[in-house]
């Protein structure tokens, strides 16, 4: 067995500049991070790096302060062990696992946690899992863009949904959904995508549901509107609140909003079209 020895970096943050680091992590693809709560205002973040490895350049600005080293397989069976089952939902558990077992109960799900993806403990996660099952009817067609782990495709298939696309660019990510896919007892069409790329122009769903930091959702989200039933809705998730209403702002000739919530630092919008 190959022993892979990791250097950490360590840093203290309030809950306002915990959520701008998560935000900057997730948009970069970077996970080798998790935060532990100190008390109620505080929290130590920490970065972990291969020796061979430099802290990242958008981590940089940040007062990281070199830890020490730990093996890898220390500190990924203390990340592990951190992962308790939570409710994503308040109607459905989130189970992390250590090897893929199918989850058959209904009001349950697995996932196997990776360095690569998230781990739908998230603030975002849970704010569209939550519009996803509030929306959702039997029959549905749901595409889910930037799709990571595919948790949601596979929520979407588990609470009704006759079919589910899930979208990534990464096709580690693809793979990855295959796996939730499997675990939960559901089919996924998971398909490399360049956000909207890989669908065919007569392609149309009831909810288009998108889980991404407000500078990618510029990217694609008024292309949506092509793909959009008529009475359909799009959940938009990964917005901080205070870039909210300026990234509404942007949308309100194509959408209106329906709905929002806000969980901590994050919000979340359910949108129709005009």
């Amino acid at each position: 067995m190959i022993t892979v020895l990791y250097r950490y970096f360590t840093l203290y943050a309030d809950e306002k500049l915990l959520s701008e680091i998560e935000e900057l992590c997730l948009s970069e693809g970077f996970y080798n991070f998790f935060s532990e709560e100190i008390d109620s205002k505080l929290w130590r973040v920490k970065v972990y790096l291969e020796s061979t490895e430099e802290l990242p350049a958008f981590l940089r600005r940040y007062s990281f302060e070199f830890g020490g080293e730990e093996l890898e397989a220390k500190w990924w069976k203390k990340f592990k062990d951190s992962l308790k089952p939570f409710m994503l939902t308040p109607n459905t558990k989130l189970i992390p696992l250590e090897e893929p077992v199918r989850i058959t109960d209904e009001g349950s799900m697995g996932i196997i946690p990776g360095r690569a993806f998230g781990t739908g403990q998230h603030e975002t996660t849970k704010l569209a899992a939550l519009f996803l099952e509030r929306y959702l009817k039997t029959g549905a067609m749901v595409l889910d863009v930037g799709a990571g782990t595919g948790i949601l495709s596979a929520l979407a298939i588990k609470k009704g949904a006759s079919k589910a696309v899930a979208l990534d660019i990464d096709k580690a990510a693809i793979e990855k959904c295959r796996e939730t896919a499997w675990i939960n007892n559901v089919s996924i069409d998971a398909r490399v995508s360049d956000f909207l790329s890989a669908l065919e122009p007569g392609e149309h769903f009831d909810i288009i549901v998108s889980n991404m930091i407000v500078e990618l959702l510029k990217g694609f989200v008024k292309e949506t509107v092509k793909h959009l039933k008529p009475n359909g809705v799009l959940i938009l998730s990964g917005i901080l609140t205070e870039k909210f209403d300026s990234f509404m702002d942007t949308l309100e000739d194509t959408f209106s909003i329906l709905e929002t919530e806000e969980l901590n630092e994050w919000k979340a919008a359910v949108l129709k079209r005009r």
